[in-house]
């Protein structure tokens, strides 16, 4: 018996729910909480216009910060020359939380349980069950869209896959809060509009352009980059011929005042970022991304893809079918492929064109979540070129899916509760390490730091330098020394120990380990970037060609006491020398000791 597609929606809405309960940012503290990061950027417009009326200075900013902790410092909006401050995300977001904001509040008001500030549990409440029905209508309108040009099976298929096998869940049941979510509704509406305007045998109605004009103005007033959005009305059921060229040119001119209205529709959405921009600054245009922007001649398509710091592919690998799809895309509805690639191939390159290429703490590749809607075209024309092969490929084929849904089910839950996921940081070793494994080991994290490690126990060692740092008193560390009656102290002012050199030469590939122990007095919390790193370099005619280092507090917060090494092979062209240092992260920081450092080649 083939699913029909309402069951597979029935069984999406299911697997949401479920998500949404597994995680329920609503109740998390802090900077995991729903209104928290971007989204707390995104949604201040609210709080700033109907609470507090400061939508020039956001002076009530520090104290909801110092009260729920969204986010470490108030980046969420910057200082400007007129004496405002400048919101830094644009508003078409606060727009479409705007419902679920003005229930909360409303509820909020007339409760004396909660605060009505904007950031208390109802708003987080109702911002989190809103952002699920948005998901959940973005979804039915897909199905709708979908059944038009596919089989009740393929349509079906093609929705479990892109809520089981794709960041897509992550970010509609967990995140959904977030652009992408909302972006991803707005392009099944605008799909399905447009469908229904090009199938209309009179031509497009007035209401439906301005319908288009709006969810495009919208869009783009969410994201401005989802102004290519408007490729989809304009090339949608038109053949990539000379023919196609000109039938649907003369379609614009037949139609050219509804096409116009919808322009202006769209225009006036668009201007209300404008208004507020004069209203807060006194200019027309402000950018608000600052040192942020677009890498145009050198996008970071490579990276964007296939790296394992946060490549699409390489985390949402279920996107390869869609991808592949085109193909039967071309074979099956063709017509349809104009709109679909090319809005695929200028998405990817304006996307991966942006100098935060990662999209900061994204499992995978969050930005292209919303082009999900339409790449389901070629998702769908893939399943169906699978579904007319023999059984045994079919079978194949499921068996794919299910390992690709595992996967993706597995960086989910290791992005929140597993803790596994170390967004920004992950790389090719870790990646491999820990996929598919439910224990942390917090030894494999320093893989995030330094991916080189021996994979085999050494065959042989030659011990090359060692140091028990007798001589060196501690008194300014607090602490006892680690072995014997001295180690080496690091602690205020004094922030790294002096290089210790290894005379080579050292071959290239040479594998050299240096080991020692250390001991802190206390758990060091704050930025990554202030924790303890043993540093191994390599030199070659005075220069140094290869540095490695482990930030020590990943494996020292959860044993005080310990001994840690780190592991480098020489570079290409080999090294003439190499040394090892310990510094401390700044002045400011807890001390640290170290003892019995041991340096050794292995084989």
């Amino acid at each position: 018996m083939k699913l029909s597609a309402p069951v597979a929606l029935f069984v999406c809405y299911l697997v949401l729910v479920a998500t949404h309960l597994y995680y329920p940012k609503w109740q998390q503290p802090g900077s995991e909480a729903t209104l928290s990061y971007d989204v707390s950027g995104y949604y201040l417009y609210l709080p700033a216009v109907f609470i507090y009326n400061d939508l020039r200075e956001v002076a009530f900013l520090p104290e909801i910060i110092e009260e729920y902790r969204p986010t470490d410092t108030p980046y969420q909006a910057y200082p400007h020359s007129s004496g405002n401050f400048v919101l830094k995300y644009s508003l078409g977001l606060a727009l479409l939380y705007s419902p679920a904001f003005a229930v909360a509040h409303a509820y909020a008001l007339a409760s004396d349980a909660f605060p009505a500030d904007g950031f208390s549990f109802p708003y987080q409440l109702a911002i989190s069950l809103w952002s699920l029905l948005v998901a959940f209508l973005g979804l039915f309108v897909l199905m709708q869209v979908l059944r038009a040009y596919f089989s009740e099976g393929v349509t079906a298929a093609t929705l479990l896959l892109i809520v089981a096998a794709t960041n897509y869940l992550n970010y509609a049941a967990i995140d959904g809060a977030l652009t992408h979510n909302y972006e991803f509704t707005l392009y099944a509406l605008l799909l399905h509009i447009t469908d229904r305007l090009y199938r209309r045998p009179g031509g497009p109605t007035t209401l439906q352009c301005l319908g288009i004009g709006g969810i495009i103005g919208l869009m783009a007033l969410t994201r401005p980059t989802e102004i290519i959005a408007v490729l989809i009305p304009l090339l949608w059921d038109m053949p990539l011929t000379r023919a196609g060229w000109r039938d649907r040119l003369a379609f614009i001119r037949r139609h050219a005042r509804p096409i116009a209205a919808a322009a202006a529709v769209c225009l006036s959405v668009g201007s209300l970022q404008l208004i507020y921009w004069k209203y807060v600054t006194g200019q027309w245009i402000e950018y608000s991304y600052q040192d942020q922007g677009f890498d145009w001649f050198e996008p970071h398509l490579v990276n964007g893809l296939f790296s394992y710091k946060a490549g699409w592919l390489t985390y949402t690998p279920a996107m390869w079918i869609a991808i592949l799809g085109f193909v039967a895309l071309f074979r099956y509805h063709r017509h349809l492929l104009a709109a679909t690639l090319s809005h695929f191939i200028i998405f990817v390159y304006v996307a991966f064109s942006w100098s935060v290429w990662w999209y900061g703490g994204s499992l995978g590749q969050r930005t292209m979540v919303q082009a999900y809607a339409v790449l389901a075209f070629p998702l769908a024309a893939a399943l169906t070129f699978i579904s007319r092969r023999p059984q045994g490929i079919r079978w194949a084929f499921a068996g794919l899916c299910l390992l690709l849904t595992a996967h993706n089910l597995w960086f989910t839950h290791q992005a929140h509760r597993g803790g596994l996921l170390v967004s920004e940081w992950m790389n090719r070793s870790y990646y491999w390490r820990t996929l598919f494994t439910f224990e942390v080991n917090e030894d494999d994290k320093l893989l995030l730091d330094n991916p080189e490690f021996l994979r085999h126990p050494p065959r042989g060692t030659d011990t090359l330098y060692t140091n028990d740092f007798e001589d060196q008193p501690n008194d300014a560390c607090g602490m006892p020394p680690i072995d014997g009656q001295g180690s080496y102290c690091l602690a205020g002012e004094k922030q790294n120990t002096e290089e210790y050199w290894l005379h080579g030469p050292f071959s290239a590939g040479q594998w050299l380990r240096a080991t020692a122990d250390f001991r802190i007095p206390q758990l060091r919390t704050g930025s990554v970037h202030t924790y303890a790193q043993l540093v191994l370099r390599f030199y070659r005619n005075g220069e140094r060609v290869k540095e490695r280092v482990i930030r020590l507090h990943r494996v020292l917060n959860y044993n005080f006491d310990r001994s840690v090494y780190i592991e480098a092979r020489a570079p290409e062209g080999g090294a003439e020398a190499a040394s090892v240092l310990l510094w401390n992260g700044g002045p400011d920081q807890p001390p640290i000791l170290m003892d019995n450092l041991v340096v050794t080649t292995m084989e």
